[in-house]
């Protein structure tokens, strides 16, 4: 017999109607999708050896990979909790629709 842990979970989904929860979803996972890619394209070109900022500074690329990389981790880890917040609704929408309500 195997075991776990149960754990009801009340959430909210700011500005997010019971009706686009699907949507949001697809469109969470094409971003994550995006973000997958063009890290795959960074990581695969041949680096210059410097980056330039909006004002013209040029710096080296390693910083600039590295606050790119950031950006990406940041929009990946809001991505994934927002994904796993939708998913959980979707979830109970299926089971128990009538534990979800707009408001």
């Amino acid at each position: 017999m195997s075991w776990g842990t149960y754990y009801k979970h009340e959430g909210y989904l700011s500005r997010i109607s019971r009706s686009q929860i699907d949507e949001e979803i697809e469109e969470r996972e094409a971003d994550n999708r995006r973000i997958y890619a063009e890290m795959l394209a960074y990581m695969a070109q041949t680096p210059p050896a410097y980056a330039k900022d909006c004002e013209g500074h040029e710096y080296p690329w390693n910083e600039f990979l590295i606050q790119k990389m950031r950006g990406f981790q940041e929009e990946l880890e809001e991505n994934t909790f927002l994904l796993c917040r939708l998913c959980q609704c979707r979830e109970v929408l299926r089971e128990h629709p009538e534990n979800v309500e707009e408001g």
